[in-house]
């Protein structure tokens, strides 16, 4: 019978803000289990990758974890692969980075379980060429890719896809293990006869040149489970084909890819294609059935990098973490200081809060948190004390081709774009908090009918975004992201009229037409910042011929822990009257000031308008996917204040909003 050679392997991450009890739960019912499960099977060869966060974890909770694992490393049962250390997209992040980042998971293994690894895993298999240098450049020689990943030039080539290739980049060579990914998902889902079945398959797929196929079956470990009864069901499952491939060990023979590397060289060179966004999607197509209404990604979006044209949140936290890059590698002279940033920048270039994902991805507030907790404090420990001083500056911080105002200040950084003359980042420095972090709804494939009557979003989610309604526009259509506008003010072109760096203000100067009509409104917009503040003021002219009868209103979306009691309480603020009202919708009029209590993080936001307009109040949750799931991810708390304006052409009227942060007493 022909044989095969067989690559059994788990990888293991963790994200930034998986809270305690899931990490316990996920230890004690799936990590611990498989590894005696492993144990107990000492002639089985396993693969493992764990990544350098969850090590850390382990390292600190369970050290007699790591002291099993060392055992099964030395006697030459288990394999460890290296990788980045905090698990990046490794083609988004900058080139220093990728290295440092191998450099440094590839030194912990070594310290940490006596042996350097020789492979490496490719978090999501997202690869461009440039990669193969980079992990030869970390001492790597192999590294793992999902077989999707490759093009094999048709159906008739597919079997390629069981033999290691050799690539190279920049005259560095790398070996690529194409990991069998279908296969690889039938795991826990069918019989272990049925899975040996398939093998057999494979098998007869052999020939002279290539020699027998090489299959590696690796899986997330996750996929055990976070509840006893699966994770025992799964462990069970996989004792039984590990006993199944035992009884079968005449043609299958399982070992370890740094072996079957060494005794099976490839003899033929492939260079795998830039990933694609269907690719780095396709876990959708277990969700929305082929042909829905609204189909997954497909081929028309060519690189991964498009995820960052779907969801401008990613752009943004990309943009960011670039951002962050610059500050660090400009810091010069206080090594441990720029050892300390970076390694906070590596932390906040972990890949799970960039695109959308099983565990919630870019849709998860609580993850996206975390990823911009490391990067300001990565910005907050490049300042050198007693030298750093606030500063209004010129930068195109998003990346967009167009230079944003940004101010950088010690308790507070605030980024403002110059379409809408808004505020798309906030950041709360005591607290490494950005109160701007928030997401605009949009329609996803997996959308089922209540998701799409909660509607949509068609202007930005930030602070200080203007509109201009009829006086018929409704807080419910609102809420839908139905605007009835005279004309669009949140992404006005403003020109910046004046940039005063000594008092850190900028004013804009813009123009709205009406959508119909003659109505013409001219804006300026000037912002002030100051210790822990931000002073708005706007004058608005009717430079049109005909009178103006509309809503001039602001909108102001913070992104706070979640809505539950123990997190935010919101007050209000009407005359002398003060009262507390829920976190759901909200409709008041004649409002003095609104506070946010940030119960989280110990902090009290307020909002302070003149001439006392209406509010109205809602929260924003957009349905995102957790675990395979629809699932409704809280986002934001949008406060719209409301001012009635009448203006005859020529008259002129001026608004004000201060928004102020505290760390309450």
């Amino acid at each position: 019978m022909s044989s095969i050679h067989l690559i059994l392997g788990s990888y293991n991450s963790q994200a930034l803000d998986l809270v305690d009890t899931d990490r316990d739960a996920l230890y004690e019912y799936s990590y611990k289990p498989f590894l005696k499960l492993l144990y107990n099977h000492e002639s089985t060869p396993f693969t493992m990758y764990y990544s350098g966060l969850l090590i850390e974890w382990l390292e600190k909770y369970h050290s007699e974890f790591v002291d099993v694992l060392t055992e099964m490393v030395k006697r030459k049962q288990i394999e460890l692969l290296g990788g980045a250390y905090f698990e990046p997209m490794l083609p988004l992040i900058p080139k220093t980075d990728r290295i440092g980042q191998i450099e440094r998971l590839t030194t912990h293994i070594r310290k940490c379980f006596g042996r350097r690894p020789r492979g490496a895993w490719v978090p999501e298999s997202i690869w461009d060429q440039r990669i193969a240098a980079n992990l030869n450049a970390g001492g790597l020689e192999y590294a793992f890719l999902r077989d999707t990943a490759f093009q094999f030039g048709g159906a008739e080539h597919a079997s390629r896809g069981y033999w290691p290739v050799l690539t190279e980049d920049q005259g560095k060579t790398l070996i690529l293990l194409p990991v069998a990914w279908e296969l690889s998902g039938y795991l826990f889902r069918e019989e272990p006869s049925a899975i040996v079945d398939r093998l057999r398959e494979v098998a007869a797929q052999g020939d002279v040149r290539n020699g027998p196929p090489v299959v590696s079956l690796l899986f997330d470990g996750s996929r055990l489970g976070f509840r006893r009864e699966e994770a025992e069901a799964a462990v069970d499952w996989y004792g039984r084909f590990l006993d199944a491939l035992t009884q079968n060990s005449d043609w299958i023979k399982v070992d370890i890819p740094n072996r079957i590397v060494r005794a099976h060289q490839p003899r033929e060179r492939t260079y795998a294609p830039v990933s694609s966004l269907a690719g780095l999607m396709e876990w959708l197509h277990t969700i929305v059935p082929e042909g829905s209404n609204g189909a997954p990604f497909g081929d028309h979006w060519q690189s991964f990098r498009s995820i960052m044209e779907l969801y401008p949140e990613s752009a943004r936290l990309y943009a960011r973490m670039q951002h962050t890059h610059v500050l660090v590698n400009q810091v010069r002279g206080d090594k441990y200081r720029k050892m300390t940033a970076r390694e906070e920048l590596w932390r906040g270039q972990s890949h799970f809060a960039y695109w959308h994902n099983r565990t919630g991805g870019i849709y998860r507030s609580s993850l996206r948190k975390a990823t911009y907790a490391a990067l300001i404090e990565a910005e907050k420990t490049t300042r050198e004390r007693g030298i750093f001083i606030p500063a209004l500056s010129r930068i195109d911080v998003d990346l967009d081709g167009e230079e944003e105002i940004l101010y950088q200040g010690n308790e507070i950084n605030a980024y403002v774009d110059r379409r809408g003359g808004r505020l798309f980042e906030l950041d709360y420095l005591p607290r490494d908090w950005n109160y701007l972090d928030t997401f605009q709804r949009r329609p996803e494939p997996f959308h089922d009918d209540a998701t799409v009557a909660a509607g949509y979003d068609s202007w930005p989610r930030s602070a200080f975004v203007d509109h201009l309604f009829r006086p018929s526009q409704e807080l419910a259509a609102f809420s839908r992201g139905e605007l009835d506008r005279v004309c669009d003010l949140s992404r006005l072109d403003y020109r910046v009229e004046h940039l005063d760096k000594d008092h850190n203000t900028v004013s804009f100067h813009g123009v709205c037409h009406a959508d119909d009509g003659l109505a013409e409104l001219e804006i300026a917009k000037t912002l002030r910042f100051g210790k822990n503040r931000i002073d708005v003021e706007y004058r608005l002219h009717n430079s049109g011929m005909e009178t103006l009868d509309a809503v001039f209103a602001t909108e102001v979306n913070l992104s706070f822990h979640s809505l539950e009691v123990g997190k935010l309480r919101l007050h209000v603020r009407q005359g002398r009257s003060r009262k507390e009202i829920p976190p759901d919708a909200a409709e008041l009029d004649g409002l003095s000031d609104l506070q946010f209590q940030d119960l989280h993080n110990n902090t009290v936001v307020t909002l302070n308008p003149s001439d006392r307009p209406d509010l109205w109040c809602v929260p924003v949750e957009a349905v995102g996917i957790l675990w395979d799931h629809p699932h409704w991810f809280y986002q934001s708390n949008c406060a719209v204040l409301r001012w009635p304006v009448t203006l005859e052409p020529g008259d002129s009227a001026e608004r004000s909003v201060s928004l102020r942060i505290d760390t309450a007493k």
